[in-house]
């Protein structure tokens, strides 16, 4: 058999073939990542759309039943709440309650320490609980913080403070707006309010209630180690603590020196609504108060979305 070179012009047209068809294929390749990249945009969109529908859905149920519901020292008793929720209480500690799609908390401020009813001594324990280390510093800078004057407590800090570390920002001089600002203090850190925020709130409360109190907030509320607060929490956990004398005889702590409401929940609460199971897409934190006015049948305190 003959061979028979491939002469230039062949061999250029061989070569502007495969060059377009490569290019072809990496324009088709890039188009169906595009479509890929699409699609999955509209699908992440599609989830958050449910879930934000979900989330605000059930918030709107849960403030009904809240509010047409019976409060008792540990939880709320709903009225057709299974029919509505699927559930006939809530218990206020902020232990989660899990639904077909979503999870649901709420928190009773007179079970947290409070940033706007600020009990100094037990907020400082709570700090040192986990800084392991004194946080007089830290109370005194935040009581700078939120006071209207410009007088600075022995281990606190002013507006001269902020201002010769470069801060780009200085004390409000009024109570803050979101918990997220006590970072800003001086002495408070990021990592260091994440490991105390589950207990703060910056919603009023009017005294304590240890039936819907975290063992830390027990522990820095009464001055008392972890082997009492077990068994206190054994103790609630069968019946609510309904008096000073009963709370007395348990750990030998009174904490009734002044007005206020003590061993029952305040009108004040925290609730936490997280869409999505079993990864949350969506959640609503929401500080909320209870008492019906002549406008309204409860008032949003605040309010965030993530």
């Amino acid at each position: 058999m003959r061979y028979t070179p491939l002469n230039k012009e062949n061999g250029s047209a061989t070569l502007l073939t495969i060059f377009i068809s490569a290019i072809m294929i990496t324009i088709g390749i890039g188009f169906n990542w595009l479509v890929k990249e699409h699609l999955k945009a509209a699908e992440g969109l599609r989830v958050k759309s449910e879930a934000m529908l979900s989330a605000k859905s059930t918030f709107d149920t849960l403030v009904y039943l809240l509010l047409s519901g019976k409060k008792t020292q540990k939880e709320y008793l709903f009225q057709n709440g299974e029919e509505l929720l699927g559930i006939r209480s809530i218990p206020l500690n902020g232990n989660e309650v899990t639904l077909k799609d979503v999870k649901i908390s709420t928190r009773d401020s007179n079970g947290m320490l409070s940033l706007s009813a600020l009990n100094e001594s037990a907020m400082k324990r709570l700090v040192e609980l986990f800084s392991g280390e004194d946080a007089t510093g830290i109370i005194e800078s935040y009581l700078d913080w939120i006071d209207r004057d410009r007088l600075v407590r022995l281990n606190g800090a002013e507006e001269f403070y902020y201002n010769s570390k470069g801060l780009p920002y200085v004390p409000r001089d009024y109570f803050i707006q979101y918990k997220e600002e006590f970072t800003l203090v001086k002495g408070m850190n990021r990592e260091l309010y994440e490991k105390i925020e589950p207990y703060i709130t910056i919603l009023p409360s009017f005294g304590f209630n240890p039936n819907t109190a975290s063992e830390e907030v027990l522990m820095a509320y009464l001055d008392i180690d972890r082997d009492v607060v077990k068994f206190l929490k054994d103790y609630v956990a069968q019946k609510p603590i309904s008096s000073d004398m009963e709370l007395f005889s348990l750990v030998g702590k009174r904490i009734v020196y002044a007005e206020g409401i003590y061993f029952y929940p305040s009108p004040f609460m925290e609730i936490t609504i997280k869409a999505g199971i079993p990864e949350t897409v969506y959640t609503i934190n929401a500080g909320i108060d209870t008492r019906q006015n002549l406008t309204f049948p409860y008032s949003v305190m605040y309010w965030k979305e993530e």
